[in-house]
């Protein structure tokens, strides 16, 4: 009884030294930014809320790039042929589109903003434009009409206007989650508009798995789900016209526009989801390849071996595919 009891005492003594497995907290932050909302998830075991940094980030970040907001500094260069930047997200945005820009063969191009308002996508309403309207503006569209330094962009043509729409909502993620593993923050999940980067681990110690849309649900229904993707300290963006276009004489015109034709694209990849190393990649290619369509697509890809892609398409008969690259693997559920 009495080396019962000495055990026991040892046991007990013994447990009070180790140390105590801490629950850290998650912390869930939203918001308004962009025109869209945002949702943040992320673990810290001092329980720190970000929210109001984040919402300053964002800010001063829209009154870089955004299009919307009159006196940013982008609506301030369209409007100019030169202008000097001070915010320190003017020129990696300028330098990623570059690189997408050459590796896309040119499909992704931020100089198609003059088509965008052209086609009644811009923040101004217009009338459907004519042929002739549209061969004129393709004139000045062209990245190849752009130059720049870390500290400027001027143009080589008269009219030439950025829009950084399909890339810059993907870097404002990149921007806010390096501001959190500023702060020692490894688990996390920043979304933006339905865009999103991860690291580490969800609240229930799995891998972060995002849901992908079927593009055939009706605007007035619960979405449905075609695939689950795990992401492993990844980022994560899906583009697609079955949200937003408009029907013009019992014809329907995406949002995306292709900048060699002048013309909303007529693909047959009508879902484009792309995981990548940043958001900010993510973001363009996945516009990149509704323009290029499925075969283009798959050879750059094959060249790009870094990015993993999921596609929904049309075939010939019109019926809905899909497409994996095998790099995937088992993140993929369908």
């Amino acid at each position: 009884m009495i080396l019962i009891a000495a055990v026991a005492i040892i046991w007990f003594y013994r447990d009070s030294q180790k140390p105590k497995t801490k629950e850290v907290p998650y912390i869930y932050i939203s918001g308004e930014a962009q025109g869209t909302t945002y949702n943040i998830t992320y673990s810290d075991d001092e329980n720190r809320n970000f929210k109001q940094e984040i919402d300053s980030i964002l800010n001063q970040f829209d009154l870089s790039l955004s299009t919307y907001i009159k006196n940013s500094e982008i609506a301030k260069f369209n409007k100019a042929d030169s202008f000097q930047f001070k915010s320190p997200y003017f020129y990696p945005v300028l330098e990623k589109s570059k690189e997408i820009h050459e590796a896309s063969n040119g499909a992704f191009d931020p100089t198609v903003y003059p088509l965008i308002e052209a086609w009644g996508f811009g923040p101004e309403k217009v009338d459907f434009p004519d042929s002739s309207r549209i061969e004129e503006i393709k004139a000045y569209v062209g990245f190849e009409y752009i130059n720049f330094t870390r500290q400027k962009v001027l143009k080589e043509k008269d009219k030439v206007s950025l829009d950084f729409n399909a890339i810059a909502q993907g870097y404002s993620i990149d921007v806010i989650f390096d501001f959190l593993k500023s702060k020692n923050v490894q688990d996390m999940m920043v979304e933006l508009g339905g865009e999103l980067r991860v690291s580490g681990k969800n609240e229930n110690g799995d891998l972060w798995s995002i849901g992908i849309d079927d593009p055939k649900t009706e605007a007035d229904q619960q979405a449905k789900r075609v695939a689950i993707i795990k992401l492993d300290n990844e980022a994560i963006s899906t583009s697609g016209n079955y949200r937003k276009f408009f029907v013009y004489e019992g014809k329907k015109y995406g949002h995306s526009i292709n900048p060699k034709t002048g013309y909303p694209i007529q693909r047959d990849i009508i879902s484009s989801t792309v995981v990548a190393p940043s958001c900010m990649e993510a973001d363009a290619w996945s516009t990149a390849f509704m323009v290029t369509g499925l075969e283009q697509a798959k050879e750059i890809l094959s060249q790009q071996d870094h990015l993993k892609a999921f596609f929904i398409y049309e075939d010939a008969d019109g019926e809905l595919q899909q497409y994996t690259t095998e790099n995937l693997g088992g993140n993929i559920i369908l």
